[in-house]
C-alpha cells in the first residue's frame, strides 16, 4: 500500500466531523475553519461548505481494495477538474464524475460529481486538512 492510498482512508484527523451538524448553528468557529490541501497547504473549501446528499455527509467506498473516505461539499474553489467527465462507474448513481486535483500542486483531492439537477464535490479526508482562517500565511508588501 503506498502512501496516498493510506491517507485516502484517514479521517481522524478532522475535528469538524466529530461535532453533530446540528451543534454547527452555536460553533460558527467550527463553520469557518479551512480545509486545505495535505500536501501544498492551499486552500480548498470551508467546512461551511459541508453538504449532505442521500442524508449523509461522509462515504467510505473501496478502491482496488483500499477504503475511500470522503466527504460531500457543495464549493470548492482550491480544486482544478482534469480529464474527461465521465458517466460510468459513479460511486454515485445518477452522477458523472470528474476527477479534482489541487489548483495549487496538482495533488488529487477527489472528484466532483454532476447530474442534470444538482452537483458536489467528493473530497478525501486524508486529502485534507483544517486550518483556523487567522492562520492563513499573508504575503508582506512592506
Amino acid at each position: 500500500m503506498n502512501s496516498d492510498q493510506k491517507k485516502w482512508g484517514k479521517s481522524d484527523h478532522l475535528t469538524y466531523l466529530e461535532i453533530r451538524p446540528e451543534a454547527y448553528k452555536d460553533t460558527s468557529k467550527i463553520l469557518q475553519k479551512n480545509l486545505v490541501c495535505s500536501n501544498c497547504d492551499h486552500t480548498v473549501t470551508t467546512v461551511s461548505q459541508r453538504i449532505e446528499i442521500w442524508a449523509c455527509h461522509e462515504y467510505t467506498f473501496g478502491n482496488l481494495g483500499y477504503p475511500v473516505r470522503l466527504g460531500c461539499f457543495l464549493e470548492a474553489p482550491g480544486c482544478i477538474g482534469v480529464e474527461n467527465i465521465s458517466h460510468g462507474y459513479s460511486w454515485f448513481k445518477g452522477y458523472a464524475w470528474q476527477i479534482q486535483l489541487c489548483q495549487n500542486c496538482y495533488f488529487q483531492l477527489g472528484w466532483k460529481y454532476m447530474s442534470p439537477e444538482n452537483s458536489f464535490f467528493g473530497l478525501i479526508f486524508g486529502a485534507l486538512e483544517e486550518q483556523d482562517p487567522e492562520a492563513e500565511q499573508t504575503i508582506d508588501t512592506e
